[in-house]
């Protein structure tokens, strides 16, 4: 089923598909820069070491020695996670979720070093585990990483193997509150509540070989070492012009001193060199690591921002009396950001214009539902897509630092992030404390070339004063440079919530559910809500008059029981306008920067233990990205230009009346409702400049239009909804990466599965079992129903509005891959994908993960 909004007086047309597959690409200024790869040869190689492990769910001896038989171990490719088969599932339990499998286990990959690496510099980078990972090559301990959130990395250059076959072991540790190994002390964020135990490999894995004399790698913990950060400075916006500076890391590992040269070439979206930065040759001593600086003043640039996200590649290169040794790209953006309080003029400022930031709070893991953590990351990036076609611009990341591929995702999509280290819901002291300072550190370190941070988050609850100083200390030390503010939730002049020092010492304030809101801290830092509208609601019942359900009915316990019209319409725009009346340059007085709205997809947190649902369902989409009525609504509402939604759909029982709720964006000022050509409806009075109501609507079979008018009676957009027959058949829509499903042993597809009528069009009150059939290489993991249990990893699902989702996994066999649904009294459907290979060779390949 899907909304037409109709042109009307040379108004525009645009079609909003309910399938997430379905929304609309293509925002003007997007790039399609990826992670890139250098273009100027090097002696730098970058292996993706993804495919090919062998993994086993236990605790083995011995597992990490080279001669180890792991013949028995499952075969697996990263991301890989043994929780997608044990989270969104286990809510029957008095546990919850929390009997999801944390313990340890192994991962052991084999590989061959081609002969002309050696006397290279060989190094690992995660990106990150959960919680920790003890990492061995050739039966040698190369180091441990503790702290559960950031990509790390480790020197392995004494231990492995030129042309001869090499040994990596993991052995990876979800357990619940693992304390640190050499101090004994738990960390703050290791919970399962607020950060998922989603245990394994679960992001990507990559081996560097390079030459003695190198850039390093932005990996400070186990490495010590910081990369290269660019920034620029002395923007000029008008005039489209900045000083872009590059600060290398460079290390000579060599036993004489070199004397090198370091050059940075601007290379813009479409491959042309925009410009190229030569530094003075620099002396550097064996064994000496030193930061070398270049800056040079650029015209005619491209600035990022929000609805326009220009990304370049910045690829610094080193060389020595003409060669090159190493090049190394950096994907980034420039752009101008200030941070002001005060009630006129204030806020938060992008290349000289005032935002107002809106979009979500989200979990740093931004799980899928039967996959888990182990996400690919073009399906990431179908987030940023429908977040940006939400006309979003905010992400507030929550506890934890998020990952390398959802910043990536902000990064390309245009959408502002809040970017966390570690922390739980309050201070801490001691060991404790210090490790959040570290994390942070490395937070700092690794992401500070992203443009779409905006924000450092110390903490998710306040901080005393001294702390906060200590945080935005670390800020100036790591990134003085990349137009970031510090800041922290809660902080407020109150005593009890850090007082008025915490807030002088904040960049930012953060507020959640208006709570800890003060004028002391309005007047003189932007104030940004980060986390409102908690409720929640089942994206399968539509309303109280819709089969099969009538409406939600939950336990006696429960207090979330709202329906998807009562969560998309009334509660979606009393919400919102809490904020958004109070924001700068708006009506109220409280001046508000941006507000986040929790959350984006329905999430497997908190360790759920309700017997009702086993996900909590505070998306604007499901678990699987099927989008709510919540998503249009909220499209809506943060649009920049006329939009409308009528909530709900128009396929009733006979003698059905009921209100009809239509959202509008601010633009509107009067909707009148039609049900086949007639009007039913007048008003002109918004409930919170979004929402107009509709009481005692009498359902009659055909089209049911709003028609939104401007404040000059002019009508500017329209939108209608059909009333559709009798489910007859299945429909199978499968979706892949746009490169194609790879045979890399983790990559996905999925097939939306539909009840349709005899005209094809979605039924969006069928409600029934759907049994799936797979044939070809490929295993089948299936989709999500939240209010049955075990129903993830199964060959059968129910539809939801008529509509779900089902996932597979590519093996590393190519082929075609055949998927048939069928379901009582509807004609079956099939549908297929074909997979394409993926070379390795000797355990190695050079074809990076794929993005979008």
């Amino acid at each position: 089923m899907g909304q037409t909004i109709e042109p009307a007086s040379g108004v525009r047309r645009r079609t909003v598909l309910a399938a997430a597959g379905a929304l609309a690409l293509g925002a003007a200024g997007l790039t399609r820069a990826d992670e890139a790869t250098a273009a100027t040869a090097s002696g730098r190689v970058v292996y993706n070491l993804n495919p090919d492990w062998r993994f086993v769910k236990q605790d083995v001896a011995n597992a990490q020695a080279p001669s180890f038989d792991d013949s028995a171990w499952a075969a697996v490719s990263v991301p890989h996670t043994f929780n997608d088969v044990d989270s969104f599932d286990n809510y029957i339990t008095s546990s919850g979720e929390s009997a999801v499998a944390m313990q340890p286990v192994w991962y052991r990959k084999r590989f061959t070093l081609p002969a002309a690496h050696a006397g290279q510099k060989v190094l690992l980078e995660f990106e990150g585990v959960r919680q920790a990972a003890t990492v061995y090559v050739n039966g040698t301990q190369v180091g441990l990483y503790e702290y559960g959130v950031t990509p790390f990395g480790f020197d392995i250059t004494g231990q492995v193997l030129f042309g001869a076959e090499n040994v990596i072991a993991v052995k990876a540790d979800n357990t619940k509150w693992r304390p640190e190994q050499s101090t004994g002390t738990a960390f703050q964020w290791d919970t399962r509540d607020f950060n998922p135990t989603y245990g394994g490999l679960t992001r990507n894995v990559r081996m560097y070989v390079l030459p003695r004399t190198y850039f390093t790698l932005p990996l400070y913990t186990n490495l010590r070492t910081v990369g290269t950060y660019v920034y620029p400075s002395v923007v000029n916006v008008s005039g489209a012009t900045a000083t872009v500076n590059v600060e290398a890391q460079v290390r000579n590992e060599q036993t004489s001193a070199r004397t090198v040269t370091v050059s940075a070439n601007v290379v813009q979206a479409d491959g042309q060199v925009r410009a190229t930065i030569t530094g003075s040759p620099v002396t550097l001593a064996a064994g000496q690591t030193q930061i070398v600086k270049l800056s040079q003043r650029i015209s005619q640039l491209r600035f990022w921002e929000p609805g326009r996200p220009y990304l370049y590649t910045v690829e610094v290169v080193l060389s020595e009396g003409g060669t090159v040794l190493d090049a190394y790209p950096i994907v980034t953006g420039f752009r101008k950001a200030e941070f002001k309080g005060g009630t006129s003029g204030g806020g938060v400022h992008i290349n000289d214009k005032h935002v107002f930031l809106t979009g979500y709070a989200v979990r740093a893991t931004n799980e899928w539902a039967a996959i888990g953590a182990a996400v690919p990351e073009w399906m990431t990036h179908l987030d940023g897509e429908m977040i940006r076609d939400s006309n979003a611009n905010l992400i507030r990341w929550m506890h934890v630092a998020t990952t390398p591929a959802n910043i990536r995702m902000t990064d390309r999509y245009g959408i502002v992030s809040v970017q966390p280290a570690g922390d739980k819901e309050s201070d801490a002291t001691g060991r404790q404390w210090e490790q959040r300072v570290e994390l942070m550190r490395d937070v700092l370190i690794y992401f500070r070339n992203s443009p779409s941070i905006l924000f450092w988050e110390a903490g998710n609850n306040w901080i005393t004063a001294e702390h906060m100083r200590q945080m935005t200390d670390l800020r100036k030390t790591w990134d003085p440079n990349g137009g970031r503010a510090m800041g922290c939730r809660a902080i407020s002049d109150d005593s009890a919530y850090g007082g008025t020092a915490a807030v002088d010492a904040a960049e930012y304030v953060g507020t959640m559910l208006n709570r800890h809101y003060s004028a002391y801290a309005r007047d003189r830092k932007p104030i940004i809500e980060c986390e409102y509208t908690r409720d929640e609601a089942p994206r399968r019942v539509w309303d109280n008059y819709s089969p099969p359900d009538f409406g939600y009915v939950t336990g006696p316990d429960v207090t979330y029981h709202l329906t998807s019209e009562d969560f998309a319409g009334p509660h979606a725009a009393a919400t919102r306008y809490e904020f958004w009346g109070q924001r700068i340059q708006g009506p109220g007085d409280r001046r508000y920067s941006g507000a986040a709205a929790l959350v984006w997809a329905d999430s497997n947190q908190h360790g759920r233990q309700y017997n009702w649902e086993c996900a909590r369902l505070s998306g604007r989409v499901d678990a699987v990205r099927i989008p709510k009525e919540s998503l249009h609504t909220f499209r809506v509402m943060q649009s920049p230009t006329p939009d409308i939604h009528i909530i709900g759909h128009w396929t009733y029982p006979a003698g059905t009346a009921k209100s009809v709720y239509v959202m509008a964006s601010s633009h509107v000022r009067r909707v009148r409702l039609l049900v086949n050509g007639a009007q039913v409806g007048d008003d002109t009075s918004a409930t919170q400049d979004f929402l107009y109501s509709f009481a005692g609507v009498g359902w009659q079979s055909g089209t049911i239009t709003a028609v939104g008018y401007d404040a000059a009676g002019q009508e500017i957009v329209r939108a209608s909804k059909t009333t559709t027959g009798a489910a007859t058949a299945l429909r199978l829509t499968p979706r892949s990466a746009p490169g194609g499903l790879r045979a890399d042993g983790s990559d996905i597809a999925f097939f939306d599965v539909e009840a349709v009528d005899a005209q094809g069009r979605r039924m969006p009150t069928h409600q029934a079992r759907v049994d799936f059939t797979l044939t070809g290489p490929a295993a089948f993991l299936g989709g999500f129903n939240p209010g049955k249990p075990g129903s993830v990893h199964k060959p059968y699902l129910d539809t939801e509005a008529g509509v779900n989702r089902v996932f597979i996994r590519a093996s590393r066999t190519p082929g075609t891959i055949a998927l048939r649904a069928t379901a009582t009294g509807l004609t079956a459907a099939t549908a297929s994908v074909t997979s394409v290979s993926f070379a390795v060779t000797a355990g190695l390949t050079t074809q990076l993960p794929a993005t979008y």
